[in-house]
């Protein structure tokens, strides 16, 4: 029986081990936090297999200025990091054509759409149905105007068949009676579900993973060899030999992809969330808030509002003004909402396609990368646990991965 390592922990790296191991691999899971506990713990909650509309979208040089005086708005970014990675912005802004933008739409939804039923045959065995909630996730538009910006988006969800429903205000009042008097109209994701800890779910695919006889090891890795027919894993106090590897770390891949001799545009979304305590139930659904760019979640110990993004270094300590930020725009929603509990950022892993890497090295095929699934990494995930196996057995995924080649740079 062939050994395999799953360098990451997170929702990716979990799935894909489940996977692995279902599929008969010896498999270690390997990482220096405890599994499900980074990016993957604290993001807006929801499956959105919905999400297939990129970041890059046609016009976005010209406003990236008034996003940025937007004070309250979802983007804020380090000027002086983006000076220093400069190619990666250039090629961000390639990416921003039409026709990439269409390209890179039809890739995502070619994946998402699997997404749903990836999770569900793991929930066959993994009951986590107290954490799932199918409510349909709504999208509200703070003015007219919003929504007009917004009708990009509504052609490629409709061109790549996803179904999204329109609603007027007082629609938007029936559904969240709570959320105060201060939108426009909403949008409802047809079909979409959430969860109300994602930290539980996680754990409960990792415990299964043990069960069927898994292995966990928390430490750093420090190096990788390449051998004729094996890798050659270093960590803190041990070194151990395997015939394949998944590097699956998130915003950290490309430093592992370098101890390989490989390097990929990788670079970070930094994320925010604020936990708020309530004794009561606010909104049935995530709420997401255009002008400011994130969602409000009633998940299991409060309402976390989540997400926004900010373009900085991977090492930079949080930014303050962006999570008074959210505060200011979530009491403005949701005035009911009672002290915060907590705050959290992550970081989330992403390439200037806004598509993921999926699939085995050109230098060895016994190096397979699974990363750079920035804002819906956890939607991803197993789906494209479900694709690391099935490479990993030298077989051909049912579906078409050529998009998410790791030679396409």
């Amino acid at each position: 029986m062939k050994s395999i390592a799953v360098v990451g922990a997170g929702i990716v790296g979990i799935c894909s081990a489940y996977f692995l191991k279902k599929s008969g691999f010896n498999v270690t899971l390997i990482d220096r936090e405890d599994p499900g506990t980074m990016t993957s713990f604290g993001h807006a909650c929801s499956f959105a297999d919905y999400a297939n509309v990129p970041v890059n979208y046609p016009g976005l040089i010209w406003d990236v200025p008034k996003m940025l005086l937007k004070k309250d708005g979802p983007l804020t970014v380090d000027f002086f990091y983006i000076l220093k990675n400069l190619p990666w912005a250039l090629s961000f802004l390639k990416n921003c054509k039409q026709e990439k933008v269409d390209e890179i739409a039809s890739s995502l939804t070619n994946l998402l759409k699997h997404s749903h039923i990836s999770y569900d045959e793991i929930f066959k065995e993994v009951n986590v149905q107290e954490y799932i909630s199918h409510e349909e996730n709504l999208y509200l538009f703070d003015t007219k105007k919003s929504l007009h910006d917004y009708e990009y988006a509504n052609i490629i969800r409709k061109k790549n068949r996803v179904k999204v429903r329109n609603l007027s205000k007082e629609e938007v009042k029936e559904l969240e009676p709570n959320i105060a008097d201060v939108y426009y109209a909403g949008q409802l994701f047809t079909g979409s579900r959430h969860t109300t800890n994602p930290l539980a779910i996680s754990i409960k695919i990792f415990d299964k993973f043990l069960e069927l006889g898994g292995i966990y090891i928390k430490q750093n890795v420090t190096n990788l060899i390449q051998k004729e027919n094996s890798i050659h894993l270093s960590l803190e106090n041990k070194k151990i030999n395997f015939d394949k590897i998944i590097i699956c770390a998130g915003a950290w891949s490309n430093q592992i992809a370098n101890m390989l001799g490989e390097n990929f545009p990788l670079d970070t979304e930094r994320g925010y969330h604020i936990l708020f305590n309530t004794n009561e139930k606010l909104i049935k659904r995530p709420v997401a808030w255009s002008e400011s760019g994130f969602y409000l979640i009633q998940i299991h110990n409060g309402v976390r509002a989540a997400g926004t993004v900010e373009i900085a270094s991977i090492n930079k300590k949080p930014n303050l003004k962006r999570i008074k930020m959210i505060e200011r725009q979530s009491r403005k929603v949701l005035p009911q909402l009672g002290e915060i509990k907590s705050t959290w950022m992550g970081r989330r892993p992403t390439l200037p396609d806004s598509l993921p890497i999926i699939g085995a090295s050109s230098k060895n095929k016994n190096i397979i990368y699974a990363f750079g699934h920035q804002h819906i990494g956890w939607t991803l995930g197993a789906i494209t646990g479900k694709i690391v196996s099935t490479i990993s057995n030298d077989k051909t995924p049912n579906i078409n991965i050529e998009a998410y080649s790791p030679n396409r740079f």
